[in-house]
C-alpha cells in the first residue's frame, strides 16, 4: 500500500479499482461491468482504490473490507486505467482515508442524470470486470 504520509497525485497511468457490490452493476453471462458500476449517485463522486504499491490480494481485501463494513456482498471489481477516467469534466484525485491510503476519487461529474448516464456507459465500456 501507498505509504500514508506521502501519497502521491494520481498518475495517468495507474490502474484504478471500482468495487462492485451489487449484482446490477455488472453482467454474470460475460462478466462485464455495468455502467451502473460508474454512476456517482447519490454524490458527484466516484470512490476507487489505486493499485499503486499494493498488491492485488490487498486490493482485494479493501473491497471484502469495504463490504462488510457496508454491509453489502463483495462481487469483484472493475479496473480502468486513470486516463480513461478523464472524460468530459471528470479529474481523478487522490482521497486517503485511515483505512485505505489507496482511495481516490473521480470527481468533476455534471448534475444532470443522463449527461452522468453517458459517462458512465464511456467508463464501463473501458472498464474490465473481474469476477470474486
Amino acid at each position: 500500500m501507498i505509504d500514508a504520509n506521502h501519497v502521491p497525485d494520481v498518475s495517468e497511468d495507474e490502474i484504478l479499482a471500482r468495487y462492485a457490490m451489487q449484482s446490477n452493476h455488472f453482467r454474470s453471462s460475460d462478466q462485464t461491468a455495468k455502467p451502473e458500476l460508474f454512476m456517482p449517485h447519490p454524490y458527484q463522486e466516484l470512490s476507487l482504490t489505486r493499485y499503486l504499491d499494493a498488491t492485488i490480494e490487498e486490493v482485494l481485501a479493501l473491497g471484502e473490507e469495504t463490504a462488510r463494513e457496508l454491509n453489502k456482498t463483495f462481487y469483484g471489481r472493475a479496473d480502468i486505467q486513470a486516463i480513461k477516467c478523464k472524460v468530459e469534466s471528470l479529474q481523478v484525485v487522490k482521497d486517503p482515508t485511515p483505512k485505505n491510503p489507496n482511495h481516490a476519487n473521480i470527481q468533476g461529474f455534471p448534475l444532470d442524470k443522463l449527461e452522468q448516464k453517458a459517462i458512465a456507459l464511456e467508463l464501463a465500456a473501458d472498464a474490465k470486470f473481474y469476477p470474486v
